[in-house]
């Protein structure tokens, strides 16, 4: 059907329907079959910042983020096709873009209603940023430990068993570092409780501050630590963390005019070509840690120790 001739179809009706649209607390933007916004209510207007003269009769990419115009023209044209209302809350997450610019999270509601025998897609736009936050935060507070803000085991599972799909596909090398303190239970009953977490708050802190924006680092026990870094091999993946050991053998943390210092010991594997799961990579770890430890801790050990004799453990600096 030709723009013009849909929008004189629905010129004689609009009137009778803006009244109950502009009733409505949600935008109302009603569309036609070539994407074009034939009718918008008032919230519409003060949503997406445009006069509501602007908006109809513009093409409906004016309210659509430029990243996502082409697979919404696309869903257009699908739901025009096959018209199966749409409700509320249906688990996609969709944008509107505002005159300035800036992205709106919305929630979509959609229906076809007949204007003077015209076919039209009558939408309901809810602003959705309150939400979308809450929800937001609540997903990452459920995969992060509250005094580290590190993330959780949970997450270091599902970020490890995707770094192992990825591995499996394309072969990019993914490295872990596993570490816990030594001693920490020490720690707690010489100067409290409250020390202990102030050794793993600033230990986080630091780590944070060396990590490159696509590396994890999770805290998977009380003492127990993991960095997933991605695109890395076992080589570099264990300079890193002699680094990061030796960082915290130098850190000097305060508690109540008491200073102390801590040490941990550190394991590093990779995945293998022969790794069927995740799973092998965390038993390799377990194994060099536990070889770190037996050779006198404050040490970085790999998974090659485990190629090694026990009484002869090849671990990154020699045992103090």
């Amino acid at each position: 059907m030709p723009v013009e001739n849909s929008a004189n179809l629905l010129n004689a009706s609009s009137s009778r329907l803006l009244p109950f649209i502009n009733a409505l607390p949600d935008a109302v933007v009603i569309v036609d079959n070539e994407h074009r916004i034939v009718l918008v209510n008032a919230h519409a207007g003060e949503m997406f910042g445009h006069p509501a003269e602007i908006l109809e009769g513009s093409d409906l990419a004016m309210i659509i983020p430029q990243l996502y115009q082409a697979s919404h023209r696309e869903r257009v044209n699908a739901y025009f096709k096959n018209p199966i209302p749409r409700p509320m809350g249906a688990h996609k997450r969709f944008y509107g873009v505002r005159a300035d610019g800036s992205e709106i999270p919305v929630d979509i509601m959609i229906n076809t209603i007949i204007l003077d025998g015209a076919l039209v897609a009558m939408a309901l736009v809810r602003d959705v940023t309150y939400q979308r936050a809450l929800e937001d935060r609540l997903i990452r507070e459920s995969l992060t430990d509250e005094m580290t803000g590190f993330f959780n085991r949970k997450h270091f599972i599902n970020q490890l068993n995707a770094q192992h799909s990825g591995f499996r596909r394309s072969g990019l090398p993914s490295s872990v570092i596993m570490f816990d303190f030594d001693h920490f239970k020490r720690i707690n009953d010489q100067y409290g409780h409250p020390a202990g977490d102030i050794a793993l708050i600033e230990t986080a802190e630091m780590i944070r501050n060396e990590l490159r924006p696509l590396d994890v680092a999770c805290r998977i026990g009380g003492e127990e630590f993991a960095i997933i870094l991605p695109n890395t091999q076992l080589q570099s993946a264990t300079i890193f963390a002699e680094r990061i050991r030796q960082k915290i053998e130098d850190m000097k943390f305060s508690f109540e005019g008491i200073t102390f210092q801590a040490t941990v010991t550190m394991s590093v594997a990779s995945f293998l070509a022969s790794d069927e799961s995740y799973d092998s990579l965390i038993k390799r770890a377990d194994k060099a840690l536990y070889i770190g430890k037996a050779a006198g801790r404050n040490c970085v050990a790999t998974q090659e120790a485990l190629e090694q004799p026990r009484e002869q453990p090849s671990t990154n600096r020699p045992h103090q």
